[in-house]
């Protein structure tokens, strides 16, 4: 190689500085004797495998779903475009404090906004999704929804918007609790995938041990019997009624060690600072629900890192290389069940 690369460097007594020095000399050689920066093109695709996100819900506020989605390879985009759209207007809502009602707003665009359209590679839109309690096959068929935020509370609104959510759409899977489910996906292009879970038992909220109404500030707790060692979340917050009222410290959300019968409430410090101070006369219509997550749920919250918003849906695009309770892909197979009341909270 020419020493025309490498200057002789004079150095006055720092004998480290020489061995750094010499140490990325070294890593220099290294990189550039191979003539292309070290940098090694890819030539070949991974192996394509079934991504999935699927919870059975015994809770009357979340419906069941499966979400399918897949790896990639290394070759092409992300993204696709299938087309192009004309927007004219844009249009959204808002809560008017003056009218005390939701009001809608209108955007004209003076020269209309032509859009294209892009859909995910990630999104699998032609699976089959079977989920069998070993009696009766129920099947879920793609159905994302619109404006989900009206149904949905806890961070699960997001999951039915996906392009590649599946529902059962017959009304007729009506999981239970203490029973073995499992879950089949198959895909035109040939990838697959199973799963099994044991659904956790009901919780049951002591509900007479609770006043009906509560002061968020003094504190308050709930207790429950004991149904085994199940990971469990309790999550508080207002009443989606689309109501200015709003009482500092209502929206709580606690995960419990295994085992655990009884949960405190907590006041933030914030509360306490100027601006928060809230007439004492409020009352805002409060839920309390408290939920049991099965092995598989849990193993996955767990590893994920306990977000607050427990569905937590890092699979979304490319996902985490495991699995809980999922065979042949990558993703989590799990089931949660609720029990909950509602009091009236006060400051």
């Amino acid at each position: 190689m020419n020493s025309k690369f490498f200057p002789t460097i004079h150095l006055r007594g720092d004998r480290n500085a020489f061995i750094r020095i010499m140490a990325f000399g070294l890593l220099v050689m290294i990189v550039i004797s191979c003539g292309n920066l070290g940098w090694e093109s890819i030539d070949t695709d991974n192996e394509e495998l079934l991504n999935i996100f699927g919870v059975i819900s015994l809770d009357d506020s979340l419906q069941s779903f499966v979400i399918v989605h897949k790896t990639l390879d290394t070759a092409g985009p992300e993204d696709i475009v299938t087309g192009k759209d004309t927007v004219y207007f844009d249009v959204w809502e808002y809560y008017d404090v003056n009218l005390q009602q939701t009001v809608r707003d209108t955007f004209w665009y003076e020269t209309p906004w032509i859009r294209t359209l892009y859909e995910s590679r990630y999104l699998v839109k032609d699976a089959t999704v079977i989920i069998s309690d070993g009696t009766h096959d129920y099947l879920f068929v793609r159905q994302p929804q619109e404006h989900p935020n009206d149904r949905y509370d806890y961070g699960y609104s997001g999951v039915f918007s996906d392009e590649a959510v599946y529902l059962d759409l017959t009304g007729n899977f009506s999981p239970q609790p203490d029973t073995d489910y499992s879950l089949t996906i198959n895909t035109t292009g040939g990838l697959n995938a199973t799963g099994s879970l044991r659904t956790p038992p009901l919780p049951v909220i002591k509900e007479s041990l609770l006043p009906d109404t509560v002061s968020v500030r003094n504190l308050f707790g709930i207790e429950w019997g004991y149904a085994g060692d199940f990971a469990t979340v309790v999550a508080i917050d207002r009443v989606n009624d689309f109501s200015e009222y709003w009482v500092c410290g209502i929206e709580q959300w606690s995960s419990l060690e295994k085992g655990d019968t009884t949960w405190t409430s907590s006041f933030p410090s914030y509360c306490f600072e100027d601006g928060y101070e809230q007439d004492p006369d409020t009352r805002v219509l409060m839920d309390i629900r408290l939920r049991f997550l099965d092995q598989n749920y849990s193993d996955y919250f767990l590893a994920t890192g306990g977000a607050s918003t427990i569905s937590n849906i890092l699979l979304g695009e490319g996902g985490i290389a495991a699995g809980y309770g999922i065979e042949g892909g990558f993703g989590v197979f799990g089931a949660l069940s609720a029990d909950w009341i509602r009091r009236i909270a006060t400051p």
